[in-house]
Parts: C-alpha cells; sequence; structure tokens
C-alpha cells in the first residue's frame, strides 16, 4: 500500500462518531452550501497556496476537505507528477466530491472516507485544513496529527474563523440569534466558532516553523454571496434542535428574517474574520 494510502486508511473507523458531532449538516443540501463557501473563498485561498509554496509534483492531502473544491486545485497546481487527497467524514460529501472530480476530469485528485482525529502515516509535502479547527474539541491535538502526514521540510496551511467578527449592517436581532445559535452549536460538538483568532498562536506552539499568517473579511451588498449566513442557519437547524437551543417555529422566523435582510439592497452582510496561517517542519 503507498504512504498516502496509508495516511487515509486507519481514519473510516472514527468517521461516523465526528459526523455525529459536527454542527453543520451535511449531505446534497450541505454539499450546495459547501458549493456556494468554496465560491466566496476560492480567490483568497489560491493567494494562500500560492504564498505558502505549493508547487508542481507536491503529493498534497486536505484534511476535511467538504465538497473537495480546495482539493481539486490543489491537485491542478501540482499538475501531473503531483497528487492531491482529500479526506472527508461524510460519505455523501465524498461521494458528491468524486463526481465533481470526474466531471472536472481531474486525474490526479481522490477522495476518502475519514476522521482527522485518526490520521496516520504518510510522507505529504502539503497537508491542508480550511475551516476544520474550530468544529473540533482539541484542536492542538489534530494539528500534530496532521504534522505526522507530512515529511521534514513538509508544509501545513491551514484556514479558519473568528465568528465575532461577523456582522450585519444595520443591526438586525435575526442575525445576532443566529450568531447566538451557531456558537452555541459548534459548542455542543466540543468545537470553538472564535478558533481563528488563537490559530497563529496554535500553530507557532506546534512543531512549524516560520509561521505566517493574514487575517480578512468579507461584506456583500448584494448577490448569492450575500445568502451564506442564511444557508449556514438552514444547515444548522438539527444540530439546534438536537440540542434544544432553539424550537422549529423559532428557526423558522430566523430564517424568513434573514432572506428578507438579505434581499434589501441597502443592507450589508459579512462574513467571519477569515485567518490564514502556514508554516513547515524543520527539513
Amino acid at each position: 500500500m503507498s504512504s498516502e494510502m496509508q495516511a487515509v486508511s486507519a481514519v473510516e473507523a472514527t468517521a461516523g462518531s465526528a459526523q455525529e458531532q459536527y454542527a453543520i449538516a451535511g449531505g446534497v443540501g450541505g454539499k450546495r452550501r459547501l458549493n456556494l463557501l468554496a465560491e466566496i473563498m476560492r480567490p483568497t485561498t489560491l493567494e494562500l497556496f500560492d504564498m505558502a509554496g505549493v508547487r508542481e509534483g507536491h503529493l498534497c492531502v486536505d484534511v476535511g476537505c467538504g465538497g473537495g473544491h480546495a482539493t481539486l486545485d490543489l491537485a491542478r497546481l501540482v499538475g501531473p507528477a503531483g497528487r492531491a487527497i482529500g479526506v472527508d467524514f461524510d460519505p455523501a460529501i465524498v461521494a458528491l466530491a468524486q463526481e465533481d472530480r470526474l466531471a472536472a476530469g481531474v486525474s490526479n485528485a481522490e477522495f476518502r472516507v475519514g476522521d482527522a482525529r485518526a490520521l496516520d502515516g504518510g510522507r505529504y509535502d502539503v497537508a491542508y485544513a480550511r475551516f476544520l479547527l474550530s468544529h473540533v474539541p482539541q484542536p492542538e491535538q489534530v494539528v500534530a496529527r496532521i504534522l505526522a502526514t507530512l515529511r521534514p521540510g513538509g508544509t501545513l496551511i491551514v484556514e479558519d474563523i473568528d465568528f465575532t467578527g461577523c456582522f450585519c449592517q444595520p443591526d438586525d436581532p435575526a442575525y445576532d440569534r443566529f450568531l447566538e445559535l451557531y456558537s452555541k452549536a459548534v459548542a455542543q460538538g466540543g468545537g470553538d466558532a472564535n478558533l481563528g483568532r488563537r490559530l497563529p498562536s496554535l500553530l507557532r506552539a506546534s512543531a512549524l516553523r516560520d509561521v505566517r499568517w493574514r487575517v480578512f473579511q468579507l461584506v456583500h451588498a448584494d448577490g448569492r454571496h450575500k445568502q451564506i449566513q442564511r444557508v449556514t442557519m438552514e444547515k444548522i437547524r438539527p444540530a439546534v434542535l438536537r440540542h434544544q437551543l432553539a424550537s422549529e417555529t423559532e428557526i423558522d422566523e430566523i430564517l424568513l428574517q434573514m432572506e428578507r435582510f438579505a434581499a434589501d439592497p441597502s443592507t450589508l452582510v459579512a462574513t467571519p474574520r477569515f485567518v490564514q496561517a502556514y508554516g513547515c517542519l524543520d527539513g
């Protein structure tokens, strides 16, 4: 078995338990949300890959790959001499990502069902994780596991959020309630919706050297991207109900008000603060 296959073969046993803790619903509906989110993030993620030194011939792993959009971009960047492997705990999402790979004709990418907390082995040049660490109970341990998959001199690239940065203009009670429910739903699964603010410190405390980072935020006045917060509210509904954080009736009202707010051309809707960071292992 190849080293990259060994790196993902051990993750499948714990994938189910991780999926149960995750605050955002998956499946086909979850994939539609991920498509929109990837569309929003793609320009800055590609800039990040370039800054972090992703090059032709690299072997890459995308941990918690979701819809696989970044996996496919990594595969395109590393070219035929390289390879990108996406790992996610949601079998339905992985199957849909595989369909996208076939439709795009990207032959040097593959997708596997697995759990970031059980990664093992491997000699990757690049490991990448987007919006993963804010959803796990012990992010330091997950970082250590991912670093164990890298070869000496390999690069870890991470993106995550500081949810306290979210805002809308003007202020709106429905959005405020959404922010509260999202943070509580993530916390119920053991995560921290504001992990992004400590991401640089987390990486600097690891085995990485020369850690670099940047922080940015996007604000939308119109178009589909303005709907990302409302769509996210839809996808956390099962977790909110499961943890009895709000009723069906309240969720329906929040979604209705968020829809009306986003449709108003005079309003603004901001994303969370995004934090990007990367560093290298000693070679």
